[in-house]
């Protein structure tokens, strides 16, 4: 932490990123011994896919295989991500948009408290996040109109919220201040307004930055520079702006539902890069993103697509008729698959150890559904991303046809240090992974 106080008295801290100083001299783990952290995250979207445009025509590893329509805006992290594809939820479908993705959240069924099991990222929590400042993480999402289900729990009514707001989230990565007596108390509310965190800390990082090597003052800088550019553009994005004629969005958009229930790529990106700083501050080594919730209804406005996205183009009754609606659902979905590589670029282009976020990190994306129009569960959409420490392969599509979507997460759960030999209970447990996922 870089520490310093701002006007008024009130002591504030700034989390490091991972210098090498801190590192062995191969950058592989901590100076002392300790092993580097590894991330869990959760990635979601609701709707599901099209499978004969999801599914990459050929399985193998490297060379061998390419991403498919619908996967294809991955390609600048193709290296970092596997592909499952043939996978099927095996217990019933007993509550539509709910009972499958917490199947493949928990691998148990839905329950009376929705789920019976923590989801996948709070197991993770137990093994990979103890003793930091968000020990069940950081939970963030873009939309819940349409549903209402979380995607993170940390067992039956005990649901973690995504957080809708960057503005919100950023104050709340900038609450490490203290009275003296250890006790954590809340900055200034016009940080956000001003540069008064990095001013407090000036002394103490120009400090740090004289004892450093080049290579470390750069990621300093780097560091620094990313948390005031990312302190303006929120900012920015809290401003009023006008061009041209002002439109009355209580005349023109009676129905456009509440804040935080629109998909936008740009607050996608605000979400990621508060993401990438805390997960390279170890503020927290798990998370969820909700992208959007199960049987979302919000209008993909960025990509092009009025109207409800569950409806109009899941469920294929747009007014523009069955086929539109088809190509628009499979546009909506390569937009979905673009957030989430602009959520893996960050991560990519994160330095941690001797490598980047994502090599110490791994990201489970699923969904609510696999065929959209029929609520299917077989080949359910499963993309894994990152390395995992050096324990997950990459760049690999596995062909599993009929297999549990539970043997994934176990894999994953195995590559962060689970010694379990089991994930789940009754038809969604998994006994067995995923060998051709390990490096």
């Amino acid at each position: 932490m870089l520490r310093g106080v701002v006007v008024g008295g009130v002591a504030v801290a700034v989390p490091l990123p991972r210098l090498i100083c801190m590192l062995n001299d191969n950058g592989t783990a901590y100076a002392a011994g300790g092993a580097l952290p590894v991330r869990l995250g959760t990635w979601f979207f609701g709707n599901g896919i099209i499978p004969s445009r999801w599914v990459p025509k050929m399985a193998g590893v490297g060379a061998d295989w390419e991403l498919s329509e619908e996967l294809s805006p991955l390609q600048a992290v193709k290296p970092y991500i596997s592909v499952i594809t043939g996978l099927t939820i095996k217990g019933p479908d007993i509550s539509p948009h709910k009972a499958m993705p917490v199947q493949a959240l928990t691998a148990a069924q839905t329950g009376n408290g929705t789920v019976q099991l923590p989801t996948i990222d709070q197991v993770a929590a137990g093994i990979t996040n103890t003793g930091t400042l968000y020990p069940k993480g950081l939970h963030v999402g873009m939309s819940g109109s349409g549903g209402t289900m979380n995607i993170s729990w940390s067992g039956p009514n005990a649901p973690n919220p995504p957080n809708m707001s960057p503005s919100d989230l950023f104050q709340s990565l900038l609450k490490y201040a203290s009275t003296g007596t250890g006790v954590p108390m809340a900055p200034d509310p016009a940080l956000l307004r001003r540069r008064a965190v990095l001013d407090a800390i000036a002394d103490e990082s120009k400090a740090l930055r004289a004892r450093l090597g080049v290579e470390d003052q750069n990621r300093l800088d780097q560091h620094l520079s990313g948390l005031h550019q990312l302190q303006n553009q929120l900012v920015a994005a809290g401003m009023p702006h006008m061009t041209g004629t002002i439109t009355d969005p209580d005349r023109a958009y009676p129905s456009r539902g509440a804040d935080g229930n629109n998909i936008t790529r740009m607050r996608g990106q605000a979400f990621s890069d508060l993401l990438a700083f805390a997960l390279a501050g170890d503020l927290t080594r798990v998370f969820s993103y909700q992208f959007s919730s199960p049987s979302c209804q919000s209008q993909y406005t960025d990509a092009g697509l009025p109207g409800a996205f569950h409806e109009d183009y899941g469920h294929r009754t747009g007014p523009k008729g069955v086929q539109a609606s088809t190509e628009g659902f499979n546009t909506g979905i390569k937009f979905t698959m673009s957030c989430l590589s602009d959520t893996l670029m960050k991560l990519r282009n994160t330095p941690d150890g001797a490598g980047n976020l994502l090599d110490n990190s791994v990201v489970y994306t699923t969904s609510c559904v696999a065929e959209s129009q029929t609520h299917g569960g077989t080949d359910y959409p499963i993309v894994v991303s990152g390395k995992a420490g050096g324990k997950l392969k990459g760049d690999t599509h596995v062909r599993l046809v009929g297999e549990n979507v539970s043997r994934v997460g176990l894999t994953l759960l195995t590559a962060i240090g689970s010694p379990a030999t089991s994930w789940g209970t009754a038809d969604s447990m998994a006994t067995t992974g995923i060998p051709e996922l390990l490096a």
